[in-house]
């Protein structure tokens, strides 16, 4: 059985394209994935009924959005464990005939004050110690914009960003960019005023599945649509279970 899982940071958060929320979700219900991770995004109103298909946590404050899983067919049950970071990733279980997945939709906030990459690192404890990805019988698909990538190493000559990827590594997440080989950067964020081709969508699954992913050209989507919509990409695997 072959499913797809999408990732795309919405931008909700930015007033230029706050008002195209429904062209959004159009636009990216159209690729026909079987599960939709989505940060900084509001669902629609019709999404916000399928209580059986959609989890979604909203930050609260100043940010009316959030993270979340969406599928069009299978039914979505979320975990919740104690955190800090509600609204900032989200997690929910779904089953696949024998296969049961935990799918994480994460993003890398600047969040009460504090640097992302210190968020990032208490997120990934708070994961820990609620036996999500310390439980390596889980099946794990974590995706979202997280706001690192290695290449803020190279300009901040340290390695807090790549030591980030490895703490997940160390879990048995694979990043399917790598194992699919792909150049880096893949751009998937267009940065206000920056040439710089940055890269800060993944998503990662577990060790176990990596014979499972099917190898693609694109699993970037930058069409014009998207280009108008966000100021991310889309980033799109299939998995064959």
């Amino acid at each position: 059985m072959k499913i797809k899982i999408a990732t795309w940071n919405m931008a909700q958060g930015n007033p230029k394209y706050r008002k195209s929320l429904v062209g959004a979700w159009d636009y990216f219900l159209s690729l026909d994935a079987d599960f939709y991770l989505f940060q900084e995004a509001r669902p629609t109103l019709e999404l916000l009924n399928d209580k059986n298909h959609l989890i979604w946590n909203e930050i609260g404050g100043k940010r009316n959005w959030g993270s979340g899983i969406y599928s069009k067919n299978l039914e979505l049950i979320e975990e919740q464990i104690r955190t800090n970071f509600k609204g900032v990733y989200t997690i929910a279980n779904a089953q696949i005939a024998s296969t049961k997945l935990t799918l994480i939709s994460m993003y890398g906030l600047l969040y009460k004050g504090r640097f992302v990459m210190k968020n990032l690192n208490d997120m990934v404890s708070e994961l820990e110690n609620g036996l999500i990805i310390s439980d390596l019988d889980k099946n794990i698909i974590l995706g979202g914009d997280l706001n690192a990538s290695v290449q803020w190493d190279e300009k901040q000559n340290n390695n807090n960003h790549q030591d980030f990827f490895e703490r997940l590594r160390r879990h048995q997440l694979e990043d399917c960019f790598k194992l699919l080989n792909k150049p880096y950067p893949l751009q998937t964020l267009r940065k206000i005023n920056s040439d710089i081709p940055w890269q800060n969508d993944y998503l990662f699954i577990s060790k176990r599945f990596e014979g499972n992913l099917i190898y693609e050209d694109k699993i970037i989507i930058d069409t014009p649509e998207v280009v108008n919509l966000s100021d991310h990409n889309i980033v799109i695997i299939t998995l064959d279970l």
